[in-house]
């Protein structure tokens, strides 16, 4: 038997008497595609050596016929024929031993020369032995030479099963995995033998290990465990169960967590999952997953343990002195905007834990996305049970709205990170917003372009959305109040990769107004007729992706003009995807990874050091919502309605990007971010 950790034969006879045969001269291996068609007389001096020490040997079974149907099976006995010469039988039964005593060289001799013989019986037998031997000798692929002779020689030898076996382990031996899946996926299904189908069940697994492919590597030992007699099944669920709880990531618990909901191995997952969120302090993920295992293994082992580390994580949090809640979309569509979120708030808390000590404050997470009714009423469950002082979220406009009504009623304050609603208080006067608005862009990207770079004339080029309408909608507005004039507007669709259209509009247009043409001579008999704008800038609010295009576009089109825009520039991609065309550009941002100010770049080292990652600007605004909070029990706050006054009167409050203060609307009127394409960099703007 050949195994992937080892792929060497197992001995079956060691208490065998070992024969040592004189050795032909100048043996030579030859390819099973070119052998000779020798007459039997050529190797007679060598084959009546082989039968005078053939006559005194006992012979055994080699593993490789193991499980092979009982027809498969060789004599066991050297015989020879009434003249004397040696049989096939006799030369594969002692090939067979020399293997099985690892003495490959000189089994390498000898099955060359009864191959080389062209013999007309158990050649098939031949080439599995030879190819056993070499393997042993680590030439691969001058085994899988042999196999692959086997296999297409010899298509209905019961010996098939036992070469894709083996050939599957060359394959995997030589590191080509994706090689040996296939040969072994056919031994699993077209070998009658049970045997042989878990043999390459085991094998396909390992390879799946050794791929990364884990959940398939489980797939396959399960229905390994099926074909396996009862007392094997106990080895094969230990190697599963070894696998879940020692190599397996979150991303793979999650599957396998899903995939056998009832069933082994979902149970070890969801205890991995318990104790990987316990260990790295993500209590309210590690409850998820306690809750779900009660549900589905109720009368399993470990429940009595789950549900006395779900009565401690409540113990501890009640013990805290303050508690605060987030709202969050922590699954679905939502929920890596939710956790980048959490993750912010989270990091808050730390980092007051370090003046106000360890059970200060505690974090009570709920998951948002439920049914709006359902989230109102376990809301109310959990202010009644933990008595929260306020709460971060949610992060979308409508559930905002949902919850006022029980926020006004508790008097609790709700602050979302995310709601781009302009005026939160509207809907309640304990609503807060600590987002980047709309119309807090708008502000920063105007106020630069007239009051600091003195433009007055803009076009805009926007995205037919409801993002690219209200920007382009407030950027007009804003720019008229300044006393500035906007020449042409024009959209497109967000699949649109061709915006010659729009930009010829914008131009025909200024044309109208303020631009110019004029040719230049580029040749002989040609000249070209050149447009300058008679705008200074255009307002291109969009994702990087498209701002990539058109800005390409508008070079084209000899629209050199400064490229206004806003925070749907911010990604690297943008650099990479634009080159030049976007080189001057300025945009804004609630957030900016690489500015030079101490607050953010302590927060982006402590968010590295903890998360192993980037923070977003969704991090960032919950981080603020949340140190807030912090600020006024800080303050001597010790109620939701005296957090709200807090959050009211001060002019000053601490955000990353400085001091702040809340609207008449409720709304943080924070310091945005102003950004500047700078030789291919971002570089932010004092």
């Amino acid at each position: 038997m050949w195994r992937l950790d080892t792929l060497k034969s197992v001995s079956y006879s060691e208490g065998l008497d070992r024969l040592e045969l004189p050795t032909c001269p100048e043996p030579m291996l030859i390819p099973p595609s070119s052998r000779r068609r020798a007459r039997r007389g050529t190797h007679l001096p060598c084959a009546l050596l082989f039968a005078l020490l053939l006559s005194t040997a006992f012979l055994h079974g080699l593993s490789l016929w193991d499980h092979s149907p009982a027809k498969a099976e060789v004599p066991q006995t050297g015989q020879t024929d009434p003249a004397g010469e040696i049989t096939p039988q006799s030369v594969i039964e002692r090939a067979k031993t020399l293997v099985d005593a690892r003495e490959m060289d000189t089994a390498v001799d000898l099955l060359n020369q009864f191959i080389a013989s062209s013999p007309t019986e158990y050649l098939d037998h031949a080439y599995l032995l030879m190819a056993a031997a070499l393997s042993g000798r680590n030439e691969h692929a001058e085994a899988i030479s042999y196999l692959d002779q086997l296999l297409n020689e010899f298509p209905t030898s019961d010996l098939v099963g036992r070469a894709r076996i083996m050939l599957g382990a060359e394959y995997a031996q030589m590191g080509n995995l994706d090689a040996a899946l296939p040969v072994l996926a056919e031994a699993r299904s077209l070998s009658p033998d049970p045997q042989t189908q878990r043999e390459a069940l085991e094998q396909i697994g390992e390879i799946q290990v050794r791929k990364g492919d884990f959940v398939r590597a489980i797939q396959a030992w399960l229905d390994e465990f099926t074909l396996a007699p009862q007392e094997q099944r106990a080895e094969i669920h230990e190697r599963i169960q070894s696998l879940v709880q020692v190599k397996i990531e979150k991303k793979d618990l999650l599957r396998l967590r899903d995939i056998y909901p009832t069933a082994f191995p979902g149970d070890v997952a969801l205890i991995r999952l318990i104790e990987l969120h316990t260990a790295r302090g993500e209590e309210h993920l590690a409850e998820r997953n306690i809750r779900i295992f009660l549900n589905r293994f109720p009368a399993h082992a470990y429940a009595a343990t789950a549900s006395d580390t779900l009565r401690a994580f409540k113990e501890r949090l009640k013990a805290s002195q303050y508690v605060i809640a987030a709202v969050l979309p922590l699954s679905g569509r939502m929920a890596p905007f939710g956790t980048d979120s959490l993750n912010g708030i989270r990091l808050a808390l730390e980092k007051a834990k370090e003046t106000l000590g360890p059970n200060s404050v505690g974090l009570l997470v709920k998951d948002s996305v439920t049914d709006r009714t359902l989230l109102r009423s376990q809301l109310a469950d959990l202010a009644s049970e933990y008595h929260p002082l306020a709460v971060v979220g949610p992060l979308l406009s409508r559930d905002l709205q949902a919850v006022a009504a029980f926020a006004e009623e508790a008097e609790i304050p709700f602050i979302t990170p995310a709601a781009t609603l302009p005026d939160v208080r509207r809907h309640g006067s304990f609503l807060f917003s600590t987002a980047l608005t709309y119309p807090l862009q708008i502000h920063r990207i105007a106020d630069f372009a007239v009051t600091q770079r003195g433009h007055h004339r803009f076009c805009v080029l926007y995205p037919d959305t409801a993002y690219g309408q209200d920007l382009a909608r407030l950027f007009i507005a804003e720019v008229r109040l300044r006393g500035g004039e906007v020449i042409a507007v024009e959209s497109y669709k967000e699949t649109d990769t061709d915006f010659g259209p729009q930009i010829k509009r914008l131009k025909a247009e200024d044309l109208k107004r303020h631009g110019r043409t004029h040719s230049v001579k580029i040749g002989k008999g040609v000249t070209r007729v050149l447009y300058r704008p008679g705008f200074d800038a255009i307002f291109l609010p969009g994702d990087y992706s498209q701002i990539a295009l058109i800005a390409a576009q508008l070079a084209f089109y000899d629209v050199n003009v400064p490229l206004l825009g806003s925070n749907g520039w911010n990604s690297p991609d943008l650099l990479r995807l634009a080159d030049r065309w976007v080189e001057g550009g300025v945009f804004v941002d609630g957030f900016f990874l690489d500015s030079r100010d101490a607050n953010v770049q302590d927060f982006v080292e402590r968010y590295r050091r903890r998360y192993q990652s980037n923070p977003s600007l969704f991090s960032a605004l919950a981080y603020d919502a949340a140190w807030l909070v912090v600020d006024a029990i800080r303050s001597g706050a010790t109620s939701g309605k005296a957090i709200r006054d807090h959050l009211l009167k001060l002019q000053e409050l601490p955000t990353l990007g400085g001091p702040a203060e809340f609207g008449p609307g409720g709304v943080l009127h924070r310091p945005v971010f102003l950004i500047q394409v700078k030789h291919g960099q971002f570089v932010q703007l004092d």
